[in-house]
């Protein structure tokens, strides 16, 4: 591979062989007359002689006004001659036209290499703790800068991970993601991305612990006694982390203190709610009892009194 320094050399040494033996200055070895006469409704011609390079551009202008070759001036510059043709001369077009000669070399034509500097890796973003249920799939991401490409590797308690059926890994641009398919207890520790490129390395971490596992078994209980399913005034039911217990229809005897219980490997959990029912009850009431396990709500239960 040819390094940038020996590419810059042998640019600067053509640039300086153009300048000293191939370019040569335009110059007129032709000019216009001073002064011309025309007469209206013919289309009436300038032309000088050039010479110079590398390339020459011509331009014209009248009174200082640069003319764009078009219907009413018609340009051509062939064999070093420049010439205009101005169509239908009227009295308008008096005035003082010039002919004007550029080359094409400029010095910011010289393109020369660019340098860079590479950063070393850094962490933008990372999680400290992550809380899995056991059981359930997980991941840790990093999102990390600096300058590609990166070596990524994985550990946990300073062990290296690496894709099986247990892991799998997955690095893409400035994201790593490591994906633990099913967390067990023995998944607990910590975890450690270390990312490195040609100027520096960088360990992020993070710790991995279990908040719970599934399934989550739920129990619905009325003055400590337990509810059964194949009560027929009584519907229980457990989704998103919600249980709910319906009765339909109300009656006196359904008051009491109603508790909803939820049990997984990891432990307990219990909320509590009293209904009173007074007066006299209509079969057009429904008491829903509703107990968020986990959520946006948080724990606890909740009476909704429902009309139908």
């Amino acid at each position: 591979m040819v390094s940038p320094f020996r590419l810059l050399f042998v640019k600067i040494m053509g640039l300086l062989f153009l300048l000293f033996f191939s370019f040569t200055p335009p110059t007129f070895v032709k000019k216009m007359e001073l002064k011309f006469t025309w007469k209206q409704g013919i289309a009436a011609r300038l032309q000088c002689t050039v010479k110079g390079s590398p390339e020459l551009h011509i331009h014209w202008y009248w009174n200082e006004r640069e003319l764009n070759d078009g219907e009413k001036y018609k340009m051509s510059f062939k064999n070093g001659v420049a010439t205009l043709e101005i169509m239908n001369v009227v009295v308008l077009d008096s005035g003082s036209y010039t002919c004007e000669v550029k080359t094409t070399f400029d010095i910011n034509d010289i393109h020369f290499p660019r340098f860079y500097y590479p950063e070393p890796p850094s962490i933008r973003k990372e999680p400290h703790t992550i809380e899995a249920v056991k059981g359930a799939a997980t991941q840790l991401e990093f999102e990390i800068a600096g300058t590609t490409p990166f070596e990524i590797s994985w550990l946990k308690n300073r062990k290296v991970i690496t894709s099986d059926q247990k892991y799998k890994i997955i690095s893409q641009d400035s994201l790593s993601r490591l994906e633990i398919l099913t967390f067990e207890s023995a998944d607990v520790g910590d975890y450690q991305c270390v990312i490195s490129n040609d100027v520096g390395k960088v360990t992020a971490k993070a710790t991995g612990t279990v908040k719970g596992s599934a399934p989550i078994t739920v129990k619905w209980m009325k003055d400590s006694e337990i509810l059964r399913d194949d009560d027929p005034n009584i519907k229980m039911s457990f989704e998103n982390n919600v249980a709910c217990l319906l009765i339909t229809p109300v009656a006196i005897s359904h008051g009491g203190k109603y508790s909803c219980q939820a049990e997984n490997e990891a432990g307990r959990q219990k909320c509590e709610a009293t209904l009173t029912v007074q007066g006299q009850v209509t079969s057009f009431l429904k008491i829903l009892i509703l107990a968020s396990i986990a959520g946006s709500r948080g724990r606890g239960c909740w009476i909704v009194p429902v009309f139908c």
